[in-house]
């Protein structure tokens, strides 16, 4: 925003009043209880062995939305079937993409592949073991993030190592993600000397660095059952991994904080700490997490970064951030013909924050799942905070889902205009439209830092089975956990502020003869779509209530019953 807008000193006392409310400590001078489903590390992955099903069913058609539609197209992704054929047929896929500005990077448990985002077109496929194999890795655990550092014009994935106590870090020489790659990896987690994992290391980055957030379980005993541990932030400086040469670490700097059983003295910084992406110059930098014990979000920054170095880093103390009444999601509903009495199967995961969260103009903004517990509708929903960047204080927060239905595995992404993009997964026992289905809201964002709808649910992409199962048999009950996700992605086009790429995941056919997959186990297969939104001009103030009232129709067939916000 110009230092010469007229709305600014509005703004700036908003903001200086925001600033007056303090968090609450997040220390711990009691003993407390961590969530019991954060305790034990669950299975990553289940690999399918022998299954040997061929995709001669084909790929779902691309969509072309109408002319001036906000959905301008959509095509699919990586699929289950083309891990197979790699020989890496994983579950769940671990959905993860980013926009460059000629294509699309894709990554998935088992696979990347290259788009060309202007129409969607495959460029590349490749195992994930042979991408890290080509940028100087020897093997691959899944989990991976990627990012497009838009000011150096190159790309960032980022992984478990092919020990999962290790982190490995690929950087592109280019833009160009089909071209050469070098990499680095480091010791994430070192345990108790056996069996250690850095779980579910989350990715962000800003002008001075890239943050790299652990869960670290390890047993205590050799072969004996993973315990939480704690967690791990890693600083690593902008400019060593982005140099002109090889990446490195130099200048990094770990942040542990031990869990042992919540004993006196212990702090809660939370479970899969999240940095902020942001633009902003400055010399700190944000991260939240879902708090280890309280159903609350804590908060805090990392001070005293430059682009070299880390070294010198300090953190503040955690705070909770207050947010509105929720409890733990439950499992996501789905019409389930086939099994009429197992309807409640589908893993939504739980409350940490799974998606990239951003800085924009001042504001913080990030997403997770809920389950309400105002509404007594035990049905999960999408929370949303809007945070002051500086002191951290709650400007809006919100729940998106619509009565009769789910809603999880959420992503969202803002531009400079604050204008937002909402991507998840919905699902229901309705039997017309209760289908996993992957879809979008459009928001901007008013001069409080409020959040305004300027769009109904979008439908980018329905499952075509009413009964996601994998790794069990069509028309039996779900064997073991339903698992989804484990996240989804939006990303800004850097060459367009207003166009929006967005992936999620979808529920393929069953895999059997009957639906064209000879050989197949019987199972429904996860498919993935890259969805491409491109949002209006942002209006002024006084039009935000015109808008909400008489926002028109965003392309017939694009568009579901209509959403509200719980």
């Amino acid at each position: 925003m110009s230092k010469n807008n007229p709305r600014a000193p509005r703004l700036a006392t908003l903001l200086a009043c925001a600033g007056a409310a303090a968090l609450l400590f997040a220390g711990s001078a009691q003993a407390f209880t961590i969530k019991p489903y954060f305790e034990f590390k669950k299975p990553r992955q289940i690999t399918l062995d022998g299954d040997i099903s061929l995709d001669t069913n084909g790929m779902s058609a691309p969509y072309v939305g109408l002319p001036g539609a906000t959905y301008v197209f959509g095509f699919e992704g990586i699929s289950q079937y083309d891990g197979a054929t790699l020989g890496r047929n994983f579950i769940p896929p671990d959905t993860m993409g980013a926009v460059g500005r000629t294509q699309y990077l894709e990554s998935s448990n088992g696979s990347f592949a290259v788009f060309d985002k202007s129409n969607g077109t495959r460029l590349s496929l490749t195992a994930d073991v042979a991408f890290w194999a080509n940028a100087g890795q020897t093997g691959a655990n899944g989990d991976t993030r990627v990012l497009y550092n838009a000011a150096a014009g190159r790309w960032i994935a980022a992984a478990f190592g092919g020990n999962t106590k290790d982190i490995q870090i690929a950087i592109s020489d280019t833009d160009n993600a089909l071209g050469s790659w070098k990499s680095v990896k480091y010791e994430g987690y070192a345990g108790l000397g056996f069996g250690a994992t850095a779980d579910y290391p989350t990715l962000a980055m800003d002008t001075n660095a890239i943050y790299i957030g652990t869960n670290n379980f390890a047993p205590s005993s050799s072969g004996g059952t993973n315990s939480f541990r704690g967690t791990t932030l890693n600083v690593i400086p902008v400019n060593s991994l982005f140099n002109a040469g090889a990446p490195t670490v130099a200048g990094f700097q770990q942040f542990n904080t031990p869990f042992v059983n919540g004993g006196p003295g212990e702090i809660d910084r939370g479970f899969a700490q999240q940095g902020i992406n942001s633009r902003t110059p400055g010399s700190s930098g944000t991260v939240l997490a879902a708090s280890l014990s309280e159903f609350d979000t804590v908060g805090f920054k990392v001070n005293g970064l430059t682009p070299n170095s880390a070294a010198g880093a300090t953190l503040t103390t955690p705070g909770y951030l207050g947010e509105a009444a929720y409890g733990a999601p439950g499992a996501a509903r789905q019409p389930a013909a086939a099994v009429a009495a197992n309807r409640r199967v589908v893993d939504a995961g739980d409350e940490r924050i799974s998606t990239a969260s951003y800085e924009a103009n001042g504001r913080i903004y990030t997403l997770h799942t809920v389950d309400t517990t105002a509404d007594g509708l035990d049905e999960t929903r999408l929370r949303y905070l809007v945070l002051d960047a500086s002191t951290l204080a709650v400007l809006d927060q919100g729940d998106i889902g619509t009565p009769g239905y789910d809603s999880f595995q959420g992503s969202l992404a803002v531009n400079s205009f604050g204008q937002v993009v909402v991507g998840y997964n919905r699902s229901g026992l309705d039997a017309a439209t209760g289908n996993i289905s992957f879809m979008a809201r459009t928001f901007n964002t008013d001069l409080g830092g409020r959040l305004v709808a300027t769009s109904d649910e979008i439908l980018l992409k329905a499952s075509l089975t009413d009964d996601y199962h994998n790794g069990s048999l069509f028309g039996a009950a779900a064997v073991g956990r339903q698992r989804w996700g484990d996240y989804s992605a939006v990303s800004l086009d850097p060459s367009d502020e207003q166009s929006f790429y967005l992936i999620g995941q979808f529920a393929r056919e069953y895999n059997n003869a009957a639906n064209g997959h000879p050989g197949g186990t019987g199972a429904s297969r996860w498919g993935t779509w890259v969805a491409v939104l491109n949002v209006s001009a942002v209006p002024e103030p006084s039009t935000y209530a015109l808008m909400v009232f008489g926002f028109g129709v965003i392309g017939a067939a694009a568009l579901r019953r209509r959403g509200a916000l719980a």
